[in-house]
């Protein structure tokens, strides 16, 4: 059973013939009682040092889980970030791939186009080349003809051509001096044919 120090300092012996000494008795008495109190003084200090051990060893433990709890998120939102930000890069890349290729079918629709221009450009003037060159050819063979050197050396009566022209020409058509001239050639016809007709009398 547990002994107290006040039990053991207190504690009484029955009187016997031929005993210890008393005052021997009790003064080992008291020194055990004292080294009782001391162990249990002890004993406190080491609960309150396991006590507060355990206290720490619980805070450490709620940090550690604190810490774990902080490593797990921030892992998590790291690979959070970093899978949006592959996912923007990817979209971005996209994007930028999408608009080159739009850049590039605009640039050779382009070029097809000029081709085409071009080549269409280039028929037309071979066709243009082609008709000018017998159009030149066929009035360079015209100026080449010997039908101009006989028109050219052909001499007429200036006034013979003058009296017909006009004679094939309205009133209306001529000038004061075709009509002035017609006139002429008419009165003159008239006086031959008056001169014809008395000779015949």
């Amino acid at each position: 059973m547990p002994f107290t120090p006040s039990e053991i300092k207190n504690k009484t012996f029955t009187q016997a013939r031929n005993g210890f000494e008393p005052s021997e008795v009790e003064d080992y008495l008291q020194q055990l009682s004292n080294e009782i109190e001391r162990l249990k003084e002890d004993k406190k200090q080491l609960e309150k040092v396991i006590e507060d051990k355990d206290t720490n060893i619980q805070s450490y433990k709620d940090v550690h889980q604190s810490v774990s709890d902080a490593l797990i998120h921030a892992k998590k939102a790291g690979e959070e970030t970093k899978e949006a930000a592959n996912k923007e890069a990817e979209a971005t890349i996209a994007k930028a791939k999408a608009e080159a290729d739009k850049i590039v079918n605009d640039g050779v629709e382009k070029a097809r186009r000029l081709s085409f221009q071009t080549e269409d450009m280039k028929r037309q003037s071979k066709i243009f080349r082609s008709r000018f060159r017998m159009l030149v050819e066929a009035q360079l063979d015209l100026l080449k003809n010997e039908d101009w050197d006989y028109l050219l050396n052909y001499d007429l009566d200036s006034e013979q051509v003058t009296e017909e022209n006009i004679n094939h020409l309205h009133d209306n058509e001529l000038t004061d001096e075709e009509k002035a001239v017609k006139a002429k050639a008419e009165a003159n016809n008239q006086s031959e044919s008056i001169t014809d007709n008395k000779e015949k009398k």
